[in-house]
């Protein structure tokens, strides 16, 4: 019996591993007829698959970070400086109003992308750092920016009773084609709050930026880099997402930026 535990574990991962094939990516009961219609062949899942793998072991080596331990926030006398612009807060109100609808995005992608591992699994590390970024903006609102938790509550609450957030379409390839749009829009927003930020003194907010700023980009490259996977495969599903997305704003031009972008 001494090498029992070890034989049961070796076993255990052949028989794991014979079944990955036919088992990646399997629809289950839970998943619904339209989640599973995202399930593309086992090839295209298995490097979409390999893509996050490749996003997650980056972000742990490269890019782990916190709003408390790794920004330094000034107290003291150091605190003691001018208040930010009303323009350097709307812009960083504006930044969290967006992160605010985060259930949204959250819930309703996880569930159009459910059936495809690697893009459901990216989804919910997107949903982590994204809400690593509401927290941060909310703290400098709150130490700097003359917002209380109790305000910046109510608002919060005021904008999820009142709006709700819905995707251009239910299909998965029209879902990152329009997360894409997001990221790069974000970073513009971000890039133009952190020059702001920087011309204003206000290190602190700079330096959360810029941590905000290389997260952004790794999702935009993770969501580039999926949907060219997909166009490789599938050139007609990712030619009908670009124009769906753009007719949903209004914005036909959209489709021939982004696939000039994804080239």
């Amino acid at each position: 019996m001494t090498g029992a535990p070890a034989l049961w574990y070796q076993e255990t991962i052949i028989m794991l591993r014979s079944h990955e094939d036919d088992e990646l990516n399997a629809r289950q009961n839970a998943t619904t007829e339209r989640s599973a219609a995202a399930m593309l062949d086992k090839e295209t899942e298995r490097e979409l698959y390999a893509l996050y793998k490749a996003h997650f072991a980056r972000a742990d080596a490269e890019r782990l970070w916190n709003p408390w331990s790794s920004v330094v926030w000034p107290t003291g006398a150091e605190a003691e400086t001018s208040a930010p612009s009303t323009a350097l807060i709307e812009a960083t109100l504006a930044l969290w109003r967006d992160a605010t609808l985060l259930p949204d995005y959250a819930a309703i992608n996880q569930n159009l992308l459910r059936a495809s591992r690697g893009r459901a699994w990216f989804w919910t590390h997107w949903t982590y750092e994204k809400s690593k970024h509401l927290v941060a903006f909310l703290e400098w609102l709150q130490r700097r920016g003359g917002w209380d938790e109790a305000a910046l509550s109510r608002a919060a609450d005021e904008l999820l009773t009142q709006y709700r957030w819905e995707p251009p379409c239910d299909e998965a390839t029209g879902i990152c084609v329009d997360a894409l749009l997001y990221e790069l829009s974000q970073l513009e927003k971000l890039e133009r709050l952190k020059t702001q930020a920087h011309a204003e003194g206000e290190s602190t907010l700079a330096e959360l930026v810029t941590w905000i700023i290389r997260d952004t980009q790794a999702q935009r490259d993770y969501l580039a880099e999926a949907l060219r996977t997909i166009g490789s495969h599938y050139p007609e599903r990712l030619t009908e997402a670009l124009n769906t997305v753009a007719a949903s704003h209004e914005a036909p031009e959209l489709a021939t930026a982004l696939a000039a972008y994804l080239q």
